[in-house]
Protein backbone atom coordinates (compact mmCIF):
# COMPACT_ATOMS: atom_id res chain seq x y z
CA UNK A 1 0.00 0.00 0.00
CA UNK A 2 1.04 3.53 -1.10
CA UNK A 3 2.51 5.20 2.19
CA UNK A 4 3.97 1.54 3.77
CA UNK A 5 5.90 1.32 0.37
CA UNK A 6 7.05 4.76 0.37
CA UNK A 7 8.23 4.00 4.34
CA UNK A 8 10.11 0.82 3.33
CA UNK A 9 11.90 2.33 1.03
CA UNK A 10 12.86 4.79 2.96
CA UNK A 11 13.89 2.26 5.66
CA UNK A 12 15.83 -0.26 3.17
CA UNK A 13 17.86 2.28 1.52
CA UNK A 14 21.90 1.80 2.85
CA UNK A 15 20.32 -0.84 4.70
CA UNK A 16 20.64 -4.47 5.71
CA UNK A 17 17.56 -6.25 6.36
CA UNK A 18 17.48 -9.36 8.92
CA UNK A 19 15.41 -11.91 8.69
CA UNK A 20 13.99 -10.37 12.64
CA UNK A 21 13.14 -6.87 11.23
CA UNK A 22 11.77 -8.91 8.30
CA UNK A 23 9.41 -10.51 10.52
CA UNK A 24 7.84 -7.83 12.29
CA UNK A 25 6.71 -5.71 9.18
CA UNK A 26 2.97 -6.29 8.03
CA UNK A 27 2.54 -9.15 5.77
CA UNK A 28 1.50 -7.19 2.54
CA UNK A 29 5.43 -5.84 2.82
CA UNK A 30 6.97 -9.12 3.77
CA UNK A 31 5.56 -10.54 0.48
CA UNK A 32 7.30 -7.62 -1.39
CA UNK A 33 10.62 -8.36 0.07
CA UNK A 34 10.70 -11.30 -1.72
CA UNK A 35 9.56 -10.06 -4.94
CA UNK A 36 6.05 -11.34 -4.42
CA UNK A 37 3.23 -9.10 -5.73
CA UNK A 38 1.45 -7.21 -2.66
CA UNK A 39 -1.25 -9.68 -1.66
CA UNK A 40 -3.82 -8.65 1.33
CA UNK A 41 -4.43 -12.20 3.18
CA UNK A 42 -7.98 -12.34 5.01
CA UNK A 43 -9.48 -14.42 7.98
CA UNK A 44 -12.43 -15.45 7.97
CA UNK A 45 -14.07 -15.12 11.25
CA UNK A 46 -17.82 -17.09 11.58
CA UNK A 47 -18.14 -19.02 8.32
CA UNK A 48 -21.81 -19.42 9.04
CA UNK A 49 -24.53 -18.79 6.37
CA UNK A 50 -23.74 -14.74 5.59
CA UNK A 51 -20.35 -15.99 6.85
CA UNK A 52 -19.92 -18.33 4.15
CA UNK A 53 -21.56 -16.14 1.50
CA UNK A 54 -18.88 -13.12 2.61
CA UNK A 55 -15.85 -15.74 2.15
CA UNK A 56 -17.08 -16.78 -1.58
CA UNK A 57 -17.49 -12.99 -2.26
CA UNK A 58 -13.66 -12.15 -0.72
CA UNK A 59 -12.70 -14.84 -3.03
CA UNK A 60 -14.72 -13.62 -5.96
CA UNK A 61 -13.55 -9.97 -5.53
CA UNK A 62 -10.15 -10.76 -4.32
CA UNK A 63 -8.90 -11.77 -7.61
CA UNK A 64 -9.54 -7.97 -8.74
CA UNK A 65 -8.31 -6.09 -5.26
CA UNK A 66 -5.43 -8.77 -4.78
CA UNK A 67 -6.57 -10.55 -1.83
CA UNK A 68 -6.86 -13.66 -0.64
CA UNK A 69 -8.46 -16.02 2.08
CA UNK A 70 -5.49 -17.62 4.15
CA UNK A 71 -7.01 -18.64 7.41
CA UNK A 72 -10.77 -19.54 8.52
CA UNK A 73 -11.98 -19.51 11.72
CA UNK A 74 -15.43 -21.11 13.88
CA UNK A 75 -16.71 -22.35 17.05
CA UNK A 76 -18.20 -25.48 14.91
CA UNK A 77 -16.39 -28.28 13.63
CA UNK A 78 -19.40 -28.58 10.92
CA UNK A 79 -18.44 -24.84 9.95
CA UNK A 80 -15.26 -24.32 10.18
CA UNK A 81 -14.44 -27.85 8.05
CA UNK A 82 -16.97 -26.45 5.08
CA UNK A 83 -14.78 -23.36 4.96
CA UNK A 84 -11.61 -24.98 4.83
CA UNK A 85 -13.14 -27.28 2.00
CA UNK A 86 -14.38 -23.98 0.12
CA UNK A 87 -10.78 -22.58 0.44
CA UNK A 88 -9.05 -25.20 -0.72
CA UNK A 89 -11.62 -25.52 -3.61
CA UNK A 90 -11.10 -22.28 -4.54
CA UNK A 91 -6.78 -22.20 -4.71
CA UNK A 92 -6.18 -25.08 -4.51
CA UNK A 93 -4.25 -24.48 -0.86
CA UNK A 94 -5.43 -25.87 2.75
CA UNK A 95 -5.82 -22.47 4.96
CA UNK A 96 -5.19 -22.19 8.55
CA UNK A 97 -8.40 -23.13 10.22
CA UNK A 98 -8.73 -22.39 13.85
CA UNK A 99 -11.20 -22.96 16.28
CA UNK A 100 -9.97 -19.82 18.54
CA UNK A 101 -10.51 -16.52 16.00
CA UNK A 102 -7.87 -15.19 18.32
CA UNK A 103 -5.38 -17.38 16.66
CA UNK A 104 -6.41 -15.41 13.26
CA UNK A 105 -5.61 -11.66 15.37
CA UNK A 106 -2.45 -13.66 16.84
CA UNK A 107 -1.04 -13.92 13.15
CA UNK A 108 1.41 -11.62 11.84
CA UNK A 109 0.63 -12.81 8.11
CA UNK A 110 -3.09 -11.64 8.54
CA UNK A 111 -3.63 -8.51 6.95
CA UNK A 112 -7.45 -8.21 7.73
CA UNK A 113 -10.78 -10.10 8.70
CA UNK A 114 -13.95 -10.88 8.04
CA UNK A 115 -16.81 -10.81 11.31
CA UNK A 116 -19.88 -13.06 10.93
CA UNK A 117 -20.33 -14.34 13.65
CA UNK A 118 -23.37 -13.95 16.13
CA UNK A 119 -24.89 -10.51 16.77
CA UNK A 120 -23.49 -10.49 20.63
CA UNK A 121 -19.64 -10.64 19.04
CA UNK A 122 -19.17 -8.27 16.89
CA UNK A 123 -18.40 -5.23 19.25
CA UNK A 124 -15.88 -7.33 20.89
CA UNK A 125 -14.11 -9.03 17.96
CA UNK A 126 -14.22 -5.79 15.99
CA UNK A 127 -12.55 -3.80 19.37
CA UNK A 128 -9.64 -6.76 19.42
CA UNK A 129 -9.30 -7.01 15.72
CA UNK A 130 -8.49 -3.10 16.12
CA UNK A 131 -6.23 -4.03 18.48
CA UNK A 132 -4.34 -6.48 16.55
CA UNK A 133 -3.29 -4.49 13.80
CA UNK A 134 -6.45 -5.85 11.02
CA UNK A 135 -8.56 -4.09 8.32
CA UNK A 136 -12.13 -5.32 9.37
CA UNK A 137 -15.50 -6.01 7.61
CA UNK A 138 -17.90 -6.89 10.28
CA UNK A 139 -21.24 -8.17 10.30
CA UNK A 140 -24.33 -5.80 11.27
CA UNK A 141 -25.23 -4.70 14.22
CA UNK A 142 -22.08 -3.82 14.93
CA UNK A 143 -22.92 -4.35 18.58
CA UNK A 144 -26.28 -4.42 20.79
CA UNK A 145 -24.94 -3.56 23.89
CA UNK A 146 -23.97 0.04 24.35
CA UNK A 147 -20.74 -0.35 27.03
CA UNK A 148 -18.73 -2.59 24.32
CA UNK A 149 -20.15 -0.83 21.29
CA UNK A 150 -18.99 2.65 23.00
CA UNK A 151 -14.99 0.68 23.69
CA UNK A 152 -15.60 -0.87 19.97
CA UNK A 153 -16.09 2.46 18.51
CA UNK A 154 -13.63 3.99 20.53
CA UNK A 155 -11.07 1.57 19.37
CA UNK A 156 -11.30 2.12 15.89
CA UNK A 157 -11.97 6.25 16.23
CA UNK A 158 -8.12 5.71 17.51
CA UNK A 159 -7.18 4.05 14.41
CA UNK A 160 -5.78 4.31 11.24
CA UNK A 161 -7.74 0.72 9.65
CA UNK A 162 -10.17 0.22 7.08
CA UNK A 163 -13.46 -1.00 8.50
CA UNK A 164 -16.03 -1.64 6.56
CA UNK A 165 -20.18 -2.20 7.97
CA UNK A 166 -22.43 -4.72 6.72
CA UNK A 167 -25.30 -2.64 5.69
CA UNK A 168 -24.97 -3.38 2.10
CA UNK A 169 -27.88 -0.76 0.79
CA UNK A 170 -25.26 1.53 1.37
CA UNK A 171 -23.86 -0.40 -1.89
CA UNK A 172 -27.03 -0.74 -4.09
CA UNK A 173 -26.93 1.58 -6.68
CA UNK A 174 -30.48 2.80 -6.58
CA UNK A 175 -29.84 3.89 -2.74
CA UNK A 176 -27.03 5.29 -3.71
CA UNK A 177 -28.94 7.49 -6.28
CA UNK A 178 -31.58 8.52 -4.16
CA UNK A 179 -28.56 9.95 -1.41
CA UNK A 180 -27.41 12.04 -4.18
CA UNK A 181 -30.83 13.54 -4.88
CA UNK A 182 -31.95 13.77 -0.76
CA UNK A 183 -28.76 15.83 -0.62
CA UNK A 184 -29.04 18.06 -3.52
CA UNK A 185 -32.48 18.96 -1.42
CA UNK A 186 -34.36 17.86 -4.39
CA UNK A 187 -36.93 17.49 -1.70
CA UNK A 188 -36.84 20.00 0.50
CA UNK A 189 -36.72 19.19 4.16
CA UNK A 190 -37.58 16.20 5.50
CA UNK A 191 -40.47 15.95 7.22
CA UNK A 192 -41.36 12.32 7.50
CA UNK A 193 -39.55 8.91 6.66
CA UNK A 194 -40.95 5.67 6.90
CA UNK A 195 -39.63 2.42 6.41
CA UNK A 196 -41.66 -1.10 6.57
CA UNK A 197 -40.05 -4.36 5.61
CA UNK A 198 -42.47 -7.07 6.00
CA UNK A 199 -42.42 -11.12 5.28
CA UNK A 200 -44.29 -14.20 5.47
CA UNK A 201 -42.05 -16.21 7.42
CA UNK A 202 -43.00 -18.45 9.86
CA UNK A 203 -40.89 -19.15 12.62
CA UNK A 204 -38.53 -17.09 11.61
CA UNK A 205 -34.99 -18.03 13.05
CA UNK A 206 -36.40 -21.22 14.77
CA UNK A 207 -34.52 -24.51 13.80
CA UNK A 208 -36.34 -27.84 13.18
CA UNK A 209 -35.28 -30.13 15.07
CA UNK A 210 -32.57 -32.00 12.44
CA UNK A 211 -31.25 -28.47 12.77
CA UNK A 212 -30.95 -28.64 16.44
CA UNK A 213 -30.16 -32.85 17.17
CA UNK A 214 -26.86 -32.15 13.53
CA UNK A 215 -24.81 -30.09 16.49
CA UNK A 216 -23.46 -31.99 18.75
CA UNK A 217 -21.78 -30.08 22.34
CA UNK A 218 -18.03 -32.23 21.33
CA UNK A 219 -18.30 -30.27 18.20
CA UNK A 220 -18.54 -26.60 20.00
CA UNK A 221 -16.79 -24.56 21.70
CA UNK A 222 -20.06 -23.81 24.01
CA UNK A 223 -18.29 -21.53 25.75
CA UNK A 224 -16.39 -19.14 23.54
CA UNK A 225 -20.40 -18.59 22.03
CA UNK A 226 -20.95 -17.56 25.40
CA UNK A 227 -18.27 -15.00 24.91
CA UNK A 228 -18.65 -13.38 28.59
CA UNK A 229 -22.63 -14.29 29.26
CA UNK A 230 -23.69 -16.35 32.19
CA UNK A 231 -21.97 -20.05 31.88
CA UNK A 232 -25.15 -22.14 31.36
CA UNK A 233 -25.35 -25.79 30.32
CA UNK A 234 -24.90 -26.93 26.58
CA UNK A 235 -28.36 -25.85 24.56
CA UNK A 236 -28.64 -26.43 20.98
CA UNK A 237 -31.97 -24.21 20.84
CA UNK A 238 -29.76 -21.22 21.84
CA UNK A 239 -26.63 -21.89 19.50
CA UNK A 240 -28.43 -22.79 16.73
CA UNK A 241 -31.46 -20.32 17.06
CA UNK A 242 -29.27 -17.59 19.29
CA UNK A 243 -31.56 -14.79 17.20
CA UNK A 244 -34.41 -15.19 18.96
CA UNK A 245 -32.74 -15.20 22.49
CA UNK A 246 -32.90 -11.63 23.98
CA UNK A 247 -29.80 -11.97 25.84
CA UNK A 248 -28.12 -12.79 22.47
CA UNK A 249 -30.05 -10.90 19.78
CA UNK A 250 -32.78 -8.88 19.15
CA UNK A 251 -33.79 -10.79 16.03
CA UNK A 252 -36.09 -8.70 13.80
CA UNK A 253 -33.95 -5.01 15.16
CA UNK A 254 -30.55 -6.84 15.26
CA UNK A 255 -31.49 -8.07 11.49
CA UNK A 256 -33.59 -5.85 9.52
CA UNK A 257 -34.04 -2.57 11.41
CA UNK A 258 -30.30 -1.66 11.44
CA UNK A 259 -30.69 -1.91 7.78
CA UNK A 260 -33.83 0.54 7.74
CA UNK A 261 -32.56 2.60 10.28
CA UNK A 262 -29.19 2.53 8.58
CA UNK A 263 -31.52 4.29 5.48
CA UNK A 264 -32.76 6.44 6.81
CA UNK A 265 -29.50 7.92 7.92
CA UNK A 266 -28.15 7.35 4.87
CA UNK A 267 -31.07 9.36 3.23
CA UNK A 268 -31.47 12.14 5.80
CA UNK A 269 -27.40 12.64 6.31
CA UNK A 270 -28.37 11.78 10.42
CA UNK A 271 -25.91 9.80 12.82
CA UNK A 272 -28.55 8.80 15.14
CA UNK A 273 -31.90 9.79 16.46
CA UNK A 274 -32.23 12.14 19.45
CA UNK A 275 -35.53 10.07 21.05
CA UNK A 276 -37.12 6.55 20.28
CA UNK A 277 -40.11 5.03 21.53
CA UNK A 278 -40.91 1.47 20.56
CA UNK A 279 -43.98 -1.70 20.70
CA UNK A 280 -43.33 -5.31 19.76
CA UNK A 281 -44.27 -8.76 20.70
CA UNK A 282 -44.78 -12.48 20.27
CA UNK A 283 -48.29 -12.17 18.37
CA UNK A 284 -48.40 -15.50 15.74
CA UNK A 285 -45.50 -17.58 16.26
CA UNK A 286 -45.75 -19.12 19.65
CA UNK A 287 -43.04 -21.50 19.78
CA UNK A 288 -39.81 -21.24 22.16
CA UNK A 289 -38.83 -17.16 20.76
CA UNK A 290 -38.23 -14.68 23.47
CA UNK A 291 -37.86 -11.67 20.68
CA UNK A 292 -41.13 -10.36 18.99
CA UNK A 293 -42.41 -11.00 15.56
CA UNK A 294 -43.71 -7.91 14.98
CA UNK A 295 -42.27 -4.44 15.91
CA UNK A 296 -43.50 -0.65 15.46
CA UNK A 297 -40.55 2.06 16.42
CA UNK A 298 -41.11 5.65 16.45
CA UNK A 299 -37.82 7.47 16.13
CA UNK A 300 -37.37 11.82 16.64
CA UNK A 301 -34.30 13.09 14.84
CA UNK A 302 -32.68 16.96 14.07
CA UNK A 303 -33.37 20.30 16.08
CA UNK A 304 -35.86 23.15 15.46
CA UNK A 305 -37.12 23.71 11.77
CA UNK A 306 -35.10 20.94 10.46
CA UNK A 307 -36.56 17.66 13.30
CA UNK A 308 -38.35 15.49 11.88
CA UNK A 309 -39.74 11.70 12.53
CA UNK A 310 -39.08 8.54 11.19
CA UNK A 311 -40.56 5.26 11.73
CA UNK A 312 -39.53 1.66 11.38
CA UNK A 313 -41.85 -1.31 11.66
CA UNK A 314 -41.59 -5.02 10.94
CA UNK A 315 -44.51 -7.90 10.61
CA UNK A 316 -43.11 -11.17 10.10
CA UNK A 317 -46.93 -12.68 9.54
CA UNK A 318 -47.56 -10.85 6.11
CA UNK A 319 -45.41 -10.13 3.24
CA UNK A 320 -47.28 -6.92 2.31
CA UNK A 321 -44.18 -5.16 0.60
CA UNK A 322 -41.54 -3.14 1.75
CA UNK A 323 -40.09 0.01 0.81
CA UNK A 324 -39.27 3.41 2.17
CA UNK A 325 -40.91 6.69 1.84
CA UNK A 326 -39.62 10.11 2.73
CA UNK A 327 -41.73 13.07 2.72
CA UNK A 328 -40.42 16.21 1.96
CA UNK A 329 -41.95 20.23 2.01
CA UNK A 330 -41.32 19.56 -1.85
CA UNK A 331 -42.82 16.14 -2.34
CA UNK A 332 -42.53 12.42 -1.85
CA UNK A 333 -39.50 9.73 -2.71
CA UNK A 334 -40.36 6.34 -3.10
CA UNK A 335 -38.06 3.54 -2.53
CA UNK A 336 -39.15 -0.17 -2.82
CA UNK A 337 -37.00 -3.15 -1.57
CA UNK A 338 -35.74 -4.38 -3.29
CA UNK A 339 -34.61 -2.38 -5.70
CA UNK A 340 -34.66 -4.58 -9.05
CA UNK A 341 -38.39 -4.61 -9.45
CA UNK A 342 -39.29 -7.42 -12.82
CA UNK A 343 -39.58 -4.86 -15.36
CA UNK A 344 -38.70 -1.44 -16.37
CA UNK A 345 -41.89 -0.76 -15.40
CA UNK A 346 -42.54 -1.66 -11.69
CA UNK A 347 -38.91 0.18 -11.13
CA UNK A 348 -40.50 3.75 -12.15
CA UNK A 349 -43.68 3.11 -10.13
CA UNK A 350 -41.74 2.28 -7.20
CA UNK A 351 -38.17 4.39 -7.14
CA UNK A 352 -39.36 7.65 -8.31
CA UNK A 353 -39.70 11.50 -6.45
CA UNK A 354 -41.82 13.39 -6.96
CA UNK A 355 -44.32 16.47 -5.67
CA UNK A 356 -46.75 13.96 -4.23
CA UNK A 357 -48.53 15.40 -0.69
CA UNK A 358 -47.44 18.60 -1.62
CA UNK A 359 -49.43 21.56 -2.83
CA UNK A 360 -48.93 24.87 -4.88
CA UNK A 361 -45.74 26.28 -6.38
CA UNK A 362 -42.98 24.36 -3.88
CA UNK A 363 -44.22 20.79 -4.87
CA UNK A 364 -41.62 19.41 -7.67
CA UNK A 365 -43.63 19.60 -10.67
CA UNK A 366 -43.00 16.34 -12.46
CA UNK A 367 -42.00 12.75 -11.48
CA UNK A 368 -38.27 11.56 -11.83
CA UNK A 369 -37.23 8.21 -12.04
CA UNK A 370 -34.69 6.61 -9.26
CA UNK A 371 -31.78 5.87 -12.09
CA UNK A 372 -28.88 3.45 -10.88
CA UNK A 373 -25.81 5.61 -10.18
CA UNK A 374 -23.36 4.44 -12.49
CA UNK A 375 -19.58 3.31 -10.91
CA UNK A 376 -21.18 2.12 -7.81
CA UNK A 377 -19.14 -0.68 -6.17
CA UNK A 378 -20.62 -4.17 -4.67
CA UNK A 379 -20.42 -3.86 -0.52
CA UNK A 380 -17.12 -6.19 -0.78
CA UNK A 381 -15.56 -4.58 -3.40
CA UNK A 382 -15.49 -1.76 -1.88
CA UNK A 383 -13.84 -2.95 0.92
CA UNK A 384 -11.12 -4.39 -0.83
CA UNK A 385 -10.57 -1.36 -3.00
CA UNK A 386 -10.37 0.89 0.02
CA UNK A 387 -7.75 -1.21 1.88
CA UNK A 388 -5.64 -1.78 -1.36
CA UNK A 389 -5.75 1.95 -1.53
CA UNK A 390 -5.54 2.56 2.27
CA UNK A 391 -8.98 5.24 1.95
CA UNK A 392 -11.55 5.67 4.52
CA UNK A 393 -13.02 8.39 2.93
CA UNK A 394 -14.46 5.95 0.03
CA UNK A 395 -15.95 3.54 2.51
CA UNK A 396 -19.69 3.21 1.70
CA UNK A 397 -20.42 1.95 5.06
CA UNK A 398 -17.66 3.33 7.71
CA UNK A 399 -17.65 2.50 11.64
CA UNK A 400 -19.82 5.90 12.32
CA UNK A 401 -22.50 4.33 9.82
CA UNK A 402 -22.44 1.05 12.03
CA UNK A 403 -22.39 3.01 14.98
CA UNK A 404 -25.55 4.80 14.47
CA UNK A 405 -27.75 2.25 13.73
CA UNK A 406 -26.45 0.47 16.45
CA UNK A 407 -26.95 3.24 19.07
CA UNK A 408 -30.77 3.57 17.04
CA UNK A 409 -31.60 -0.49 17.65
CA UNK A 410 -30.24 -0.41 21.62
CA UNK A 411 -32.52 2.35 21.74
CA UNK A 412 -35.78 0.86 20.22
CA UNK A 413 -34.57 -2.44 22.09
CA UNK A 414 -34.71 -0.93 25.64
CA UNK A 415 -37.60 1.15 24.59
CA UNK A 416 -39.80 -1.65 24.11
CA UNK A 417 -38.50 -3.88 26.86
CA UNK A 418 -39.21 -1.44 29.79
CA UNK A 419 -41.94 0.62 27.98
CA UNK A 420 -40.28 3.91 28.23
CA UNK A 421 -38.91 6.54 25.78
CA UNK A 422 -35.58 6.36 25.30
CA UNK A 423 -32.94 9.68 24.32
CA UNK A 424 -29.41 9.44 23.25
CA UNK A 425 -26.62 12.14 24.56
CA UNK A 426 -24.10 12.41 21.82
CA UNK A 427 -22.13 13.65 24.13
CA UNK A 428 -21.67 11.32 26.90
CA UNK A 429 -22.35 8.32 24.23
CA UNK A 430 -25.47 7.06 27.07
CA UNK A 431 -28.77 6.12 26.75
CA UNK A 432 -31.22 6.77 29.20
CA UNK A 433 -35.15 7.08 30.04
CA UNK A 434 -36.66 10.38 28.99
Amino acid sequence: MKSEQIDRRLFLRGAAVSSATLAALPATLRSQSKGEPDTMRVGVIGPGSRGTTLLKECIEFGSTYNARVTAVSDIWTKNLMAAAKTVKESYGIEPKAHRDYRKILDDPEIDAVIIATPDHQHSKMLQESIEAGKDVYVEKPLGNDLNELNAAFKAVEQSDRIVQVGTQRRSWPRYRAAMDMMQSGQLGDVLRVEVYWNAYSPYRWARNSKQLTEVKEEDVDWKAFLMGKPDRPFDARIFRSFRLFREFSSAIVDQWMTHGVDVIHMLTGELYPRAVVALGDVYRFKDYRENPDMIQVLLNYGEGDKAFMASYGTCLTNASGSGTRVLGTRGTLYAEDFPYGPDERDVKNKWRISGDGIEGSEALKESRKIPEKPGTRHHMANWLDCMQRRSVDDLYAPPIAGYGHSVACIMAVDAMWSGRRMVFDPVTRQINEG
